[in-house]
């Protein structure tokens, strides 16, 4: 009986000293850097556009002085590669990976300063030229690719999606005064 009491006392005091540990919220987004630009599968292979359903917008939500439109893709599934990158100086490689993507592209004066894509991740092959999902993550992410320079390179990745913050300096409108 004394042994029950004694871990119990335990469990106790550990998930008391547990519970008291100094937490942060950190002041910026991450931003993964990539000098050669991130690859964009489905930017450049889509079949349409259309304006924002309102799901997307919730995911999205909207920016200031921007126009979003939804690019409609070929296919089902995304398939992101392998890609290095940048983060705090410290060289990483982000895997390869296969995803149910919806794709936005967000205007300023008619040039593209991101995309963002809404992800789920799937387990997929191509079967006879279609994809074949076997299975999906319960979980949904987006991500927004950032032309920090105007020349049409998207360098950097900003998980979640685009905020007035990350609009470039060259997309904001001058003042005039």
């Amino acid at each position: 009986m004394w042994r029950v009491t004694v871990l119990s006392v335990l469990l106790l005091a550990s998930t008391a000293v547990m519970a008291c540990e100094l937490k942060f919220d950190p002041i910026s987004t991450l931003r993964y850097y990539r000098a050669d630009g991130w690859a964009l599968p489905g930017v450049s292979d889509y079949k349409s556009t259309a304006p924002l359903p309102n799901s997307f917008l919730v995911l999205l939500g909207t920016v200031p002085g921007t126009t979003t439109e939804m690019l409609l893709q070929r296919d089902d599934v995304t398939d992101f590669p392998s890609q290095e990158f940048v983060v705090d100086g410290a060289r990483k490689r982000m895997r390869a990976a296969q995803y149910e993507a919806g794709l936005a592209r967000w205007i300023i004066g008619g040039h593209t300063i991101a995309y963002s894509y809404i992800m789920v991740p799937v387990e997929a092959h191509k079967e006879n030229g279609k994809w074949k999902v076997e299975g999906r993550a319960g979980c949904i992410f987006t991500a927004t690719f950032v032309d920090q320079d105007g020349d049409g390179v998207f360098r950097l990745l900003v998980p979640g999606t685009l905020k007035s913050d990350l609009i470039p300096r060259w997309a904001r409108p001058t003042d005039p005064s």
